[in-house]
């Protein structure tokens, strides 16, 4: 699998170009022990550094250099055993080539890196405080969303906590959280990671501190963070740590649940010491809870394991594990075995361990007294900014004084040639004003006199000209006056007879139009009628037929139930045949023909007044008699309203008003229904009404010539107002 991922990554690598050569990815730290990931991701850099070598030194393409020694540095970082002095090797040569550039964001990353080796490799905590110390320094000069200097305040935390100064500690991990947010080149998942990880070891200080409320509330935001970003490793940390809290007060019940989901984060990430302290964890909660066989399996898996790795620590946790395991199993030979094991491990690791604390407690010397030099190199660069502070000022005084009193010995001198200066520019300004005058009287005499003459000779010439091109332009103007006389009087011939024929074929369109309307108006109305009365004797004679037989049926011998629908029917059967009355009339009432618009539509406010919820008002007094197709038009239009006013308005009162304006005949239907959210769409770049209903509406209007607005708001009712504009073809004489 690892050679195929390096092949892959080989074919890869040519075929991405300039935009994977000039953008390098970011490290998943979760798959560190991925092999052929992390090869590729070696190759990767490689690649790039070679391709920034051979490009012109620009600032973008040192960047793009530096980048790459970043990269790798953090690759070999994340790999284990003597692999990591690479990256000290690529940190050195970053700070160095970022000197020399005069990048001080990029000396200070590689400075963080040296820190890391220098500390968690060599254990010498008093030079890496010194390497955060240069690169808290350097940090000053950045700007806060560039500046690393949260990574400078967390690693400080980390040496603070292994010289077990857990207030310290938690001190500086809260200084980097609080420049984190600040920092803008990290993305928004490693930001998060990196939050994460500051917390879990603030969680880790307030252990030691036995703060442990405090602590288990650390972790468990630290597991929040974890499922948020889906990192793996901060998410096995957390479960371990609260496992760890739990299996501390002796609550192994809750503990196990965060030690499985652990385990199989390990086993996802092919970490065989991370499987191998979980299941010696878990010996001692199964061990706790009574169930010693899966507390022996356990056991023994990691002891297994340890003694492949070869780690004490781990070995350690495994025999203590087993030895608890066997003694509640009843196995005593195999419990007193594990118990000499684990005090053989448990002494020689004690050994080590007076070593490594006397070994921290001469690195904690090293630190304080790095820390007290560097604070004694603070007070004495204090003392001399100070000092040059001072002496800068007084010399500033006094170079003013002398400043002030060399420009004023420059003023007083200057201002004496100055005057001096003036009087000998005025003596020969005056002799040059004198003979300059002289000659320029004489100049002009010349001038005068020579002008005097091209213009006699200018304005004789050219009066010849005008002379002669007046006496050509009087001929062709009389030659053109005669031809267009001529041409006028046959176009105007022209244009009387063609205006005389096309007034005859308007009127003769316009007779065939209202000959053309007054056909489709009886046409409408004979249709009318005939609806009408198919509605009043065929659907009307039906309705009364069912009604006499209904009536002819005797109820008093009917159930109950039977009764109840005999009534409904009898009911439905009335109202149906009103209502079949009711639109027959409407269809084509007798008062709009013989007593005209106003008539026809008092009866039909009446008409629904008496019939329906809604009240109707109508004012038609300044309504005048129109034709009959205009009338029709109308009287169409305020029954189609009428009709979805009463279906859709929810409306408590309607309101149908004329007014005549100048030339103009206005008809206002509103009501104070619901309104409408939208009554016309765009349709091909003209306004249409929505609905059947109101596109009738809309077309009756405009066959009228007439112009209809809407105004309708939700909640607020609605409004339709007519314009018809009053003609003589119009109005009825």
């Amino acid at each position: 699998m690892q050679r195929l991922l390096l092949f892959c990554s080989w074919l890869l690598l040519p075929a991405l170009g300039m935009a994977q050569r000039t953008r390098l990815p970011e490290v998943d730290f979760d798959r560190r022990n991925d092999a052929g990931y992390m090869d590729s991701l070696r190759l990767l850099g490689h690649q790039h550094l070679t391709f920034t070598k051979k490009l012109p030194r620009t600032l973008k393409n040192d960047t793009l250099h530096l980048e790459g020694l970043r990269f790798l540095a953090i690759v070999f970082k994340q790999l284990r055993g003597n692999v990591q002095d690479s990256s000290y090797y690529y940190a050195g040569l970053l700070v160095n080539e970022a000197r020399q550039r005069r990048n001080n964001l990029y000396m200070v990353r590689g400075l963080m890196l040296e820190e890391f080796y220098v500390r968690s490799v060599r254990k010498d905590y008093a030079n890496a405080l010194i390497l955060n110390q240069k690169a808290a320094d350097l940090c000053v000069s950045l700007r806060p969303e560039t500046s690393p200097l949260w990574q400078v305040r967390m690693n400080m935390g980390d040496i603070y906590l292994l010289l077990k100064d857990y207030r310290q500690a938690i001190k500086s991990y809260e200084e980097s959280l609080a420049l984190l947010p600040l920092n803008k080149i990290l993305s928004r998942r490693n930001q998060r990671l990196l939050m994460g990880q500051a917390e879990g070891q603030i969680g880790e200080a307030m252990v030691a501190l036995k703060r442990y409320e405090e602590a288990i509330h650390k972790f468990e935001h630290v597991r929040e963070i974890a499922r948020e970003v889906n990192s793996q490793l901060n998410l096995v940390y957390a479960n371990e740590r609260l496992g760890d809290f739990m299996l501390n007060r002796q609550i192994a019940g809750e503990a196990i649940p965060y030690y499985k989901e652990a385990l199989q984060t390990w086993i996802k990430l092919n970490d065989l010491a991370g499987q191998t302290s979980v299941w010696a964890r878990l010996s001692e909660c199964y061990s706790m809870t009574g169930e010693t066989k899966l507390a022996i399996d356990y056991g023994e898996k990691a002891l297994q394991a340890a003694q492949k790795l070869r780690n004490d620590p781990l070995r350690q946790m495994a025999s203590i594990a087993l030895y608890k395991s066997y003694r509640a199993a009843g196995l005593v030979d195999k419990a007193l075995y594990m118990y000499e094991s684990f005090v053989a491990i448990r002494d020689s690791l004690n050994d080590r361990k007076r070593v490594d604390e006397l070994l921290a407690l001469q690195r904690k010397y090293d630190v304080e007294k790095v820390q007290a030099e560097a604070e004694k190199r603070q007070l004495i660069h204090r003392q001399q900014l100070l000092e040059m502070r001072q002496r800068a000022d007084v010399e500033k005084v006094r170079t003013e004084a002398e400043r002030r009193q060399l420009a004023a010995q420059a003023r007083e001198a200057q201002l004496q040639r100055k005057i001096e200066t003036e009087k000998l520019r005025s003596g020969a300004l005056r002799k040059q004003v004198e003979q300059q005058s002289r000659i320029e009287s004489l100049s002009m005499d010349i001038q005068r006199q020579t002008l005097m003459r091209t213009f006699l000779i200018a304005g004789l010439v050219m009066l010849l000209g005008f002379v002669a091109t007046l006496y050509r332009n009087n001929l062709l103007v009389r030659r053109q006056r005669q031809q267009i006389h001529a041409l006028n009087v046959g176009l105007e011939d022209k244009v009387r007879d063609r205006t005389i024929e096309l007034e005859l074929a308007n009127e003769q369109l316009r007779a065939k139009n209202r000959e053309i309307e007054d056909a489709l108006l009886r046409g409408q109305t004979l249709e009318r009628k005939r609806v009408a009365a198919d509605l009043h004797d065929n659907l009307g004679g039906t309705l009364s037929a069912i009604k006499l037989s209904l009536s002819a049926l005797n109820p008093g011998k009917l159930s109950e139930r039977e009764q109840l629908v005999y009534q409904n029917l009898v009911t439905m059967t009335r109202e149906a045949y009103a209502e079949v009355r009711n639109l027959s009339h409407n269809l084509q009432p007798d008062e709009l023909e013989q007593e005209g618009l106003g008539r026809a539509l008092c009866r039909l406010i009446q008409k629904l007044n008496n019939t329906q919820l809604t009240q109707f008002t109508l004012a038609a007094g300044e309504l005048p008699r129109l034709n009959k197709t205009t009338e029709f038009h109308l009287y169409s239009i305020c029954l189609e309203l009428a009709n979805n006013i009463l279906k859709h308005s929810r409306a408590t009162e309607a309101h149908i008003q004329f007014k005549r304006v100048n030339n103009d005949l206005n008809m206002i239907v509103r009501d104070n229904g619901r309104g409408m959210e939208s009554v016309v769409h765009q349709h091909d770049n003209h306004m249409q009404m929505v609905g059947m209903g109101l596109r009738n509406i809309q077309a009756r209007t405009e066959a009228m010539k007439g112009r209809l607005e809407v105004y309708s708001e939700v909640g607020e009712g609605t409004t339709f107002f007519f314009v018809l504009p009053l003609t003589k073809d119009t109005v009825h004489v």
